[in-house]
């Protein structure tokens, strides 16, 4: 900041214009965007996008098979439109901090208050601010009479912050009660500030250098490692089925590359991102009935694997009001008159100690009207921390911090009972205040008669226990974050069910254990903003899958930068929070979290379903290509791309969308994602195995129509329909969690439905000489259909054989060890 040479008059123009071009307008600086083909080139990078755009240029360029060229690339066009989608709208964070923007602006220049755009103000000018103001930039107090900032969107209190001039200016954000921060509001008093940061180097600006770049969900991070593992596997079968191919020898290099498109198309599972969008669609709708918008798709199955919740306190677990949850009276006093009469709020509006005061006085029949007309008055202030108030009597009327208003009081048993009762209620978590009274017009008038102590409290949401009930029966352990005291957070985290040891506070994460607390930490207490985020990565770095709930600008960057951001859109919740965040709780109720994790969990096992079932058919496609490479020379391949774009796409599709939103038996709460990945070694070896099943059924339904003399047609009809009629019902086998039919085949009508339509499709192009024709498909005796419907009945069969082997070996071992 620059130096101000007279406090009185203020930055002269030239100054101020010089200062304006050197740090430039007060504003928080948009990011620069990439445009749309940047980020198109962007979802091209994917292993698999690449694989198809290959695969589609050769069949284009090199083959000369326009159809099936440009279903290939539409396939492509598909994806990439999608992902451009949803990034773009997952930018929108940033923008949302303009609207907290002062518009305009109080700047004492050349001597004269003038009123000049927030913008154009510049470190080194002096502001003034009162009550009603939002403050334009970061500012250290010179002048404060009674002031008071509401600072929650920063902090996380729910209380009014005092400024005093001079005050400190170092340490936690709620300490600083010598600075004013760009985008609060100013709620009681008036004072004078001078600039010292503005824009981006504002503590505002700096939450929006944290909203900005792209953190990816478990899902993507998952479904990213997929893709590359599917693309390595498609590169090591194309050198395989090269060196295949040269050591038979006389296929002619069209027809290799004809199998190398045939290759790619078998290795790429292109319903994949169609069924998992879809599902995750479906998914965020039966959310969204419930109260629960989801912002980012994947984030629906992030939250079913989390494994610890961040919860913020103002607003999460409590409703963000205060509340009078206690009072210790005087006998005979007249507690809420009191209350009324020495009180600035009105109609609901006012600090929110006041409005708490008011709304305990009107449920007890007690109105402003009651506490008479006021004579002279002496707000708040933060040095005497106390409030007095004459009204017509006269009667004079205190409020206050304890300890402030008893020792005006005259000595006596009453007193001594209230000042015995502060500990009891402080330890409670309860913000204490006296009140007092004597009957004089004197403002500094001592030997008052004690009236109450009256003991405020952030209510408590009322689905807030069962919420935090539910997370640990569902292994979620949830970490309370906040910017109140510590004993506040004690006493809120003990109400809901937290266990509040260890209760952290802010200024003790200093030392080089700051990522080891942390992560140990139940209860963090006096944390700003990047302490915040700070515990977010530190999970996430130990393995943690972390959603963040909250409702303030304090919370955006957390939310941004968790595996799920929820934020919480009651009365408090701030735009912002709503576009950081990649789930959004309509009603402010924690317990939709709940229904969000069962969502999650639910959705997490169809998604394993639904790729174990897709990649089980694709390697069992990819055997049949290079394994037909050698085995059947008169086919040169097996399968036609089209025919594998049409069992992948279509027949494929319609099953793996009716896995995606399946009903797994029992609470999805207590079916606990695996942790392991959605390609761990045993599901990959899950994997391995009933493509092998599937691909040897094929093979040999293909080898007894060799053998029967069919023509080259039929034998490809043949592996078609084996093929299909086996992955149909593979469908059945990679929903379930131990035995394939446990449930029964009816359970699921989804499931049902979309195998019997799969079915009837296949049957109608092979039957249909005019639709056959286009997938090169031929008329095969009764034997062919009878072959078709023996794989589709030994697949499930097969599998379970196989998985009570493989859980008879680890039984075994698990012995041996023992």
């Amino acid at each position: 900041m620059d130096a101000i040479t007279d406090v009185r008059r203020g930055l002269g123009d030239d100054e101020a214009a010089r200062l304006l071009t050197e740090h430039g307008p007060n504003r928080i600086p948009e990011p620069r965007q990439p445009s749309i083909p940047l980020r198109a080139v962007r979802q091209l990078a994917d292993p698999l996008s690449i694989l198809l755009l290959v695969a589609g240029l050769v069949t284009l360029v090199v083959l000369g098979e326009a159809p099936e060229g440009a279903a290939i690339m539409a396939i492509l066009a598909v994806n990439v439109v999608i992902g451009v989608t949803q990034e773009v709208k997952a930018e929108r964070a940033v923008r949302a901090l303009r609207t907290l923007s002062a518009p305009m602006a109080k700047v004492r220049r050349d001597g004269v208050v003038r009123r000049i755009a927030a913008a154009e103000v510049v470190p080194g000018d002096l502001i003034e601010v009162a009550a009603g103001d939002r403050v334009p930039a970061d500012a250290r107090v010179l002048e404060a009479v009674s002031l008071a900032v509401n600072e929650s969107m920063l902090t996380g209190e729910s209380n009014s912050a005092g400024k005093r001039a001079e005050g400190t200016t170092r340490g936690p954000l709620g300490d600083r009660d010598g600075q004013l921060f760009s985008g609060s509001m100013v709620v009681r008093g008036s004072g004078v500030a001078v600039v010292e940061s503005t824009g981006a180097a504002t503590e505002m600006g700096h939450i929006a250098s944290a909203l900005q770049g792209k953190v990816k969900g478990p899902l993507e991070v998952e479904l990213a490692t997929v893709s590359k593992r599917i693309g390595l596997l498609a590169l090591a079968a194309g050198v395989v089925m090269v060196a295949l191919g040269l050591a038979r020898g006389g296929i002619e290099p069209l027809d290799l590359a004809l199998a190398g498109v045939a290759l790619a198309i078998a290795a790429v599972p292109e319903s994949m991102a169609a069924a998992v969008t879809t599902a995750l669609a479906l998914g965020s709708q039966r959310m969204a009935r419930r109260g629960v918008i989801v912002r980012r798709l994947p984030a629906i199955q992030a939250l079913g694997a989390t494994t610890v919740i961040a919860s913020d306190k103002t607003g999460t677990l409590t409703t963000g009001r205060l509340t009078v949850a206690d009072h210790v009276a005087v006998p005979g006093a007249d507690v809420w008159r009191a209350a009324v009469r020495c009180n600035d709020a009105h109609d609901g509006v006012g600090d929110a100690v006041d409005v708490a005061l008011l709304a305990a006085a009107a449920r007890h029949g007690t109105t402003p009207l009651d506490g008479g007309a006021r004579l002279s008055t002496r707000p708040f202030d933060a040095d005497v921390r106390s409030m007095a108030v004459v009204t017509e009597g006269p009667v004079l009327t205190v409020k206050g911090a304890p300890e402030v208003v008893l020792a005006r009081c005259a000595p006596g048993p009453e007193a001594d009972r209230l000042e015995r009762a502060v500990p009891e209620l402080a330890g409670r978590g309860l913000r204490v205040l006296a009140l007092a009274e004597r009957d004089t017009d004197d403002l500094d008038a001592t030997g008052l008669r004690p009236v109450a102590l009256l003991a405020l409290s952030d209510e408590i949401r009322e689905s807030a226990r069962q919420a935090v009930a539910d997370c640990r029966r569902g292994g979620i352990r949830v970490i309370m974050v906040t910017g109140d005291h510590a004993g506040t957070a004690r006493a809120v985290a003990e109400q809901v069910g937290i266990e509040p040891d260890p209760v952290v506070t802010g200024a003790a994460l200093d030392g080089e254990d700051r990522e080891e607390r942390l992560r140990e930490a139940n209860v963090l207490a006096r944390v700003d903003p990047a302490t915040k985020l700070d515990l977010v990565r530190s999970l996430r770095a130990g393995g943690e899958v972390v959603a963040m709930t909250g409702d303030g600008v304090n919370d955006a960057p957390a939310l941004r930068h968790a595996d799920v951001g929820i934020a919480m859109a009651g009365d408090e919740g701030t735009d912002v929070a709503r576009e950081a965040a990649a789930v959004v709780v309509t009603n402010g109720e924690l317990g939709t979290i709940v229904t969000g994790v069962r969502q999650g969990r639910r959705l997490h096992h169809n998604v394993e379903s639904m790729i174990g079932y897709l990649l089980a058919g694709n390697l069992a496609e990819i055997f049949l290509v290079l394994v037909g490479l050698f085995a059947w020379p008169d086919l040169v391949i097996p399968l036609l791309p089209v025919q594998l774009l049409w069992i992948n796409l279509v027949l494929d599709g319609i099953p793996a969308i009716a896995l995606g939103v399946d009903r797994p038996a029992g609470d999805p709460l207590t079916a606990r994602p695996r942790r392991d990945g959605l390609l761990s070694g045993a599901v990959l070896a899950r994997i391995g195995i009933r493509s092998l099943i599937v691909g040897l059924l094929v093979f040999a339904a293909v080898e007894v129509a060799r053998r029967l003399g069919w023509d080259e047609a039929q034998v490809r009809t043949q592996a078609v329909l084996a093929l299909v009629f086996a992955r149909l019902t593979l469908a059945y086998v990679a929903r379930a969690r131990r035995w394939t039919f446990e449930r029964g085949w009816w359970h699921g009508r989804a499931v049902l439905l979309a195998v019997a339509a799969a079915a009837a499709l296949q049957a109608l192009v092979t039957l249909v000489p005019a639709l056959g024709t286009f997938l090169a498909l031929a008329p095969v005796p009764p034997l062919g259909w009878a072959m078709a419907a023996g794989a589709a009945l030994l697949t499930p069969v097969l599998c379970d054989a196989a998985r009570a082997l493989l859980r008879l070996g680890a039984g075994r071992a698990r012995r041996e060890r023992e």
